[in-house]
């Protein structure tokens, strides 16, 4: 008889191999589908018979399982195959590439966070909600910073300032090649930098969307239920809109790139006009990345940008073919240092500011007083150049938008207090910062003391060295007190049938609660960063007095030496990384920040969910489909719950009733709900809404066993399909969908904390598959009958 029951088991951030998902050796399993980015594995029915009924890996009569592997989604990018010199230093490259992507997908997150159109059902009034444009155009404010960047390093440091100096070009090299050149021509094939690198972002992308994204998006058949985002037959589409940004966004690095090359000759009426055409396309492209907000998946679509995006990139393409003709023709004499890289970077970071502080009232205010005071944060630092007072004005408008996004009743429930779209863009700012100022002062500091670098990037390296040390400062307080904890354990509330006064299994349910204060922490860091984003946009704007005295050269020197040596530290970790093969730097944050659609920054990492989730959704309704009977329980680890979930909203109703849910080690309800609400927020799974961690208490969470009074959503996931979660206090990463009450409840299973079979080893996030109570929970779903279709 075939099995009726499909137990589909998916791997969390850890990317659990399949063997380990199934409780097998390596050799016990094998592939029954798919390819080396994500796959389904079962176990030989050879070395299933054999295993012992209380076994973890004994399958139960009526049961098949699999496993899904999605890792590879994640974690690996196209590169090299082999392992020569030449494969080596390709993957190196493609990791260096992957680590300047980082405040593009944080971007990308940041325009999820916002508050999204719900109702935005087809036919329904367009609406792309607060901040769909600014978030775009933020994005695009990235690209050009980063490539104003290297523009300095390429461009400025090393074919004007030295390439023209005979202490640099000393010896063999490239340097001594571009010594002998013209300085014209130095600028002209230093200009090629920038845009190879433009067009090494749009291969990365471009070949991991193909791989990635489209392999079954065109799968996804379910209808939109009432105002479920997840349930979108157009979420996990991909390329809704990319091509119209990844033009926009290339247009506009070629116009800056076109800018940084022509500005400092505008004497030459050549070089005046590819400054002007380069200017009026880079504003093109600023503008139509607003209008293209029309064309986000979260909006209706039938709603589409002009079709101009080629133009644009046309003519960009066109300004820098002129400019580049004009500096070989021409031959003009090269000024000792740009202008453009030296105050065009201010000027961008202000703007950018402005964005920032103005996402702190997206999520309170839907009218335009948020972008009226971002618009003057922005000139007002920027005017600050010319007026003395003007940065008055940027204060009382970040003032002012402080105070519309003071908390309310409803941002409680919501990530820092409803300010994630701030936080998340401030972040993203202050890491492409980092990169910058890595990359621009590594590289003078290793060509020599002579060069002279933009004063943006030594105020940004000084003044965020200040505010690390003030992180330092904290954290080493939060330290302070968990070793006090650790020597004077005190016994947190109970989540395990373990006795939980034993001083060691508390310690390590204190340690696992560290963890659980990351939100307030990522809060601090956003803080920290945006403070020293905005003193370098003033300090290199205005050049105060005060920076000449004694303490804000001692910073801003340190500062650089220490973005300089961190700087030689990243790449020589990246590089070094490429003996690994093709797997990406930083593999816990793809995990983290790669699950949304490419909506505000076409250059973001791939969304690996535009392949997961319809694949998931085929296997599962392949075995349905087989039998009217059959049923699947979809068991899902840690980051895996929520493809989980977004999987059973893109399923048709009418499989919801022979669906069931197991999760474990899940962060649902505690960090998903909190920064998406409308993705993932407490209507959407159907439990009771919760505040942050406490960043100072013992207990982070004792706060929360006074919310399970507050009123139970009707409807969403959790009423809709039989749910079972597993947690565990020592589990960093884990945490219970319904709530932390005294007496617990149904859904919320207390997973063991020690292992039985090794006394001595405290059990955290990972092996809840391997646990009796996980084997009862899923007999448990199994006789539960399906509640109603989720609404």
């Amino acid at each position: 008889m075939s099995p009726a029951v499909l137990e589909l088991r998916i791997h969390g951030v850890f990317n659990t191999p399949p063997g380990a998902m199934l409780a097998l050796p390596d050799y016990a399993v094998e592939q029954s589908r798919g390819d080396r980015f994500s796959s389904f594995w079962r176990g030989r029915p050879r070395y299933l018979a054999e295993q012992a009924e209380d076994h973890p890996a004994h399958v139960g009569e009526g049961v098949h399982r699999e496993a899904y592997s999605w890792g590879g989604l994640a974690r690996s990018s196209p590169g090299a195959p082999g392992t020569g010199v030449a494969s080596v230093v390709l993957n190196a490259i493609g990791r260096v590439g992957w680590a300047l992507l980082l405040p593009f997908g944080l971007t990308n997150v940041a325009y999820w966070s916002r508050r999204l159109p719900v109702k935005a059902a087809k036919g329904a009034s367009f609406d792309r909600g607060a901040g769909a444009a600014s978030t775009r155009l933020f994005g695009l404010g990235l690209t050009v910073l980063l490539v104003l960047a290297v523009c300095e390093v390429a461009v400025d440091v090393v074919a004007v300032q030295c390439a023209s100096s005979t202490a640099c070009t000393t010896g063999s090299g490239v340097l001594t090649w571009l010594g002998g050149r013209d300085p014209a021509i130095r600028v002209l094939l230093s200009s090629l930098v920038p845009v190879v690198l433009l067009l090494l972002f749009l291969l990365l992308t471009t070949l991991s969307r193909i791989k990635y994204e489209k392999h079954t998006s065109d799968q996804v058949r379910a209808v939109r239920k009432n105002d479920v985002m997840l349930s979108d037959p157009d979420l996990w589409t991909g390329d809704q809109g990319l091509r119209t940004l990844i033009r926009l966004h290339l247009a506009a690095g070629f116009g800056t790139v076109a800018l940084v090359s022509s500005v400092d000759l505008w004497r030459h009426t050549a070089f005046l006009t590819t400054s002007v055409l380069g200017a009026a396309v880079v504003l093109a492209a600023c503008w139509m990345t607003c209008w293209s907000a029309s064309d986000c998946p979260d909006v209706p679509s039938g709603h589409r940008a002009p079709g101009w995006s080629r133009l644009v990139v046309i003519c960009s393409t066109g300004v820098l073919v002129a400019q580049g003709v004009a500096l070989a023709v021409v031959r003009p004499d090269i000024p000792a240092s740009l202008w453009s890289t030296t105050w065009l970077p201010p000027f961008v970071v202000a703007g950018l500011l402005g964005v920032v502080l103005s996402a702190l009232a997206w999520r309170s205010n839907s009218t335009l007083l948020p972008l009226a005071c971002g618009v003057v944060v922005a000139l007002g630092l920027a005017g600050s150049r010319w007026v003395d007072l003007a940065w008055v004005g940027s204060l009382l408008a970040a003032a002012g938008l402080v105070w519309l996004a003071r908390p309310r009743e409803r941002g409680r429930w919501e990530a820092w207090s409803g300010t994630a779209p701030s936080v998340l863009l401030g972040l993203a700012l202050t890491a492409s910062l980092t990169l910058s100022a890595m990359l621009v002062l590594t590289t003078s500091g290793w060509i020599g003391d002579d060069v002279v670098v933009p004063a943006v990037y030594r105020w940004f390296s000084g003044s965020f060295a200040a505010a690390l040390g003030l992180l330092v400062v904290l954290v080493v307080v939060l330290g302070l007190m968990l070793v006090q904890r650790l020597i004077e354990p005190v016994v947190l509330a109970a989540a395990s049938t373990s006795d939980p006064s034993t001083q060691r299994l508390t310690r390590w349910r204190h340690i696992a609660a560290l963890t659980h204060r990351s939100e307030k922490l990522i809060g601090v860091l956003a803080l920290l960063g945006v403070a020293a984003s905005s003193l370098t946009a003033y300090g290199s704007l205005v050049a105060p007095a005060w920076a000449t005295t004694a303490i804000p050269v001692w910073l801003l020197d340190r500062g650089a030496w220490i973005t300089g040596a961190a700087g030689v530290s990243v790449v020589g970790a990246f590089v070094g990384g490429g003996l690994l093969g093709n797997k990406r730097p930083l593999g816990l944050v793809w995990d983290l920040i790669c699950f949304l659609p490419r909506a505000a920054h076409p250059f973001a990492p791939p969304c690996y969910a535009e392949r997961a989730i319809p694949e998931l959704v085929d296997r599962t309704e392949e075995w349905l489909d087989q039998d009217q009977e059959n049923r699947v329980v979809l068991s899902a680890h840690s980051l895996g719950a929520v493809l989980a979930v977004a999987t059973l909203y893109a399923l048709p109703d009418r499989y919801l009733p022979r669906m069931a849910l197991l999760t474990y080690g899940s962060q649902l309800r505690p960090y998903f709900a909190r920064i998406f609400p409308e993705l993932l927020g407490d209507t959407v799974l159907g439990t009771l809404r919760c505040r942050a961690g406490s960043l100072f208490g013992c207990d982070p969470w004792s706060r929360r066993k006074r919310d399970q009074d507050e009123p139970k959503p009707t409807g969403g996931l959790y009423g809709s399909v039989p749910w079972i979660n597993l947690w565990r206090r020592t589990d960093f990463l884990g945490f219970p969908v319904h709530g932390y009450g005294p007496d617990g409840n149904q859904d919320d299973w207390a997973a063991p904390e020690i292992n039985r079979t090794a006394p001595d080893r405290i059990q955290r996030h990972s092996d809840y598959h391997l646990c009796d109570v996980y084997r009862t929970a899923v007999t448990d779903l199994l006789s539960r009958p399906s509640p109603r279709q989720p609404t």
